[in-house]
């Protein structure tokens, strides 16, 4: 009886390490897939604002005119939510 009892627990003790190297195995993937993720998203919010400096350069009275025109947009949805 107690060999059947210690057999057990060897045989749990084995199915509970599996479990931990499966899921620091997925832990360690999920940690990975992120550090990917923020590096690529880091590479295209620098493109962007390259992009952003390069065209506020180029056309400087439109980009003063977009922003303008957004910022009235915004604000007057800003005003009908509060509103109602």
């Amino acid at each position: 009886m107690q060999q059947s009892i210690l057999k057990e627990a060897v045989k749990t003790g084995e199915r509970v390490a599996e479990q931990f190297t499966a899921s620091k195995e997925a832990v360690t993937g999920a940690w990975d897939d992120t550090k990917h993720f923020v590096k690529r998203t880091n590479r295209s919010i620098e493109h962007l604002l390259g992009d952003a400096k390069y065209n506020i350069k180029r056309a400087p009275l439109r980009s003063v005119a977009i922003a303008f025109g957004a910022g009235a947009i915004v604000g007057v949805v800003i005003s009908r939510s509060v509103k109602q």
